[in-house]
């Protein structure tokens, strides 16, 4: 009967430590493999007008989006909500301008907060430009204005492209600062072995002191990294260990990982799993044969990617934007960043939005908060 009992004990505890496993590793794969796209059915409502797609917190969210047919390759910005339908689980957007959408759409698509969608779309003078790194030429647009002598390096996250940094062209344009927006390893757009994995960050970095290298070569005196979610991460690191260092003038962070550790405990949580499961992943990724067998060049390091946990880490003005309802990198660890290093960080919320869409919320906001801190910080040198 003991040896009975024993054996349930051990099965009890067995069971969940298994179910935490497996989650530990489909977690961890999550982290650093890029996903099946989530594509959503839609139509054009019948006056053509508008947009009915799925219906879900993306999907009705306020604010300007866009909507990307793979079948006819077009992109459709959608606006105004003017139809939630709870009971057919759609909703329907505004075609914004009017009489821009096309003849037919779906009946897949992929809803996306790039509402710009080319180069041309985000206004002024732009070139397509090569930025040697070390596995070959990475891809960059360099929009030129009147002011050469400040670059602005933006900076995009994981698994989406540089295109994604449109909105953020577009919000340093009233500055006339002169933007770069490269790709890096892990992008689409790159061969494999580099896009296999991402890295968090922790290679990637190189790949951005390549812009900031190319930058200055081509007269920039002053530089601006602008990092939205794990570009966050990246402009950080590069801030630090970068060879122009001196020249980094300034950091804009939007919804940014500034500690991975927390960010993973984050989503563990969000899917009801126990922190212990997210500590498993942190684990996992940071073993060199399970590193390995995902991809990875080498193990992460999660200390080097830590700014929340490390007093005063933060050397160079930094603003950080974020809406207190992401809930991918919540505003919680923003905060924690920010009383980290008191001295250099200023932290500002924005109007209510997912993660990294501060800007499709509200475009008004997002752009005079950022121009209003850049203006008293980098121009006057104060923090």
């Amino acid at each position: 009967m003991l040896t009975t009992r024993l054996g349930l004990v051990c099965l009890a505890f067995l069971v969940p430590t298994a179910a935490l496993s497996g989650f530990a590793v489909v977690m961890a794969r999550k982290v650093v493999k890029r996903g099946p796209k989530d594509y959503r059915r839609a139509e054009l409502t019948d006056d053509g007008r508008g947009i009915r797609i799925d219906l879900d917190d993306y999907t009705k969210a306020p604010g300007d989006f866009g909507v990307f047919d793979p079948a006819a390759a077009s992109y459709t910005r959608v606006g105004e909500v003017t139809l939630i339908d709870e009971d057919q689980k759609c909703v329907e957007r505004r075609i914004d301008p009017p009489g821009s959408g096309p003849e037919c759409l779906g009946p897949l698509v992929d809803w996306t907060p790039d509402v710009f969608f080319e180069p041309s779309a985000v206004g002024g003078r732009y070139e397509e430009v090569d930025i040697p790194t070390s596995y070959g030429a990475a891809p960059a647009w360099l929009f030129e204005r009147e002011n050469t002598d400040v670059w602005v390096i933006h900076i995009h996250g994981s698994w989406t492209d540089r295109a994604i940094m449109f909105r953020d062209v577009h919000a340093f344009s009233p500055l006339g600062f002169t933007s770069l927006v490269p790709s890096f390893r892990s992008d689409p757009e790159v061969s494999p072995p580099q896009a296999e994995s991402s890295h968090l960050g922790q290679t990637e970095w190189h790949d951005v002191e390549s812009a900031v290298a190319y930058a200055v070569a081509h007269g920039a005196r002053r530089i601006i990294l602008s990092g939205w979610s794990m570009g966050g991460t990246i402009a950080l690191l590069t801030a630090e260990r970068s060879a122009y260092r001196e020249q980094i003038a300034g950091i804009v962070l939007v919804g940014p990982v500034t500690s991975w550790r927390k960010t993973i405990t984050a989503g563990a949580v969000r899917a009801g799993v126990p922190a212990i499961g997210a500590g498993l992943v942190v684990r996992l990724l940071q073993a060199p044969l399970f590193a390995k067998m995902l991809g990875l060049q080498e193990p992460i390091d999660f200390d080097a990617l830590e700014w929340v946990d490390v007093p005063d880490r933060v050397a160079v003005p930094t603003l950080v934007l974020h809406s207190k309802a992401d809930q991918e990198v919540p505003w919680e660890i923003s905060a924690a960043f920010q009383r980290a290093n008191p001295g250099t960080v200023t932290l500002i919320p924005l109007p209510e939005a997912h993660h990294t869409q501060e800007w499709n919320a509200s475009p008004h906001a997002f752009t005079s908060q950022l121009t209003g801190w850049v203006n008293r910080t980098i121009a006057t040198g104060q923090s």
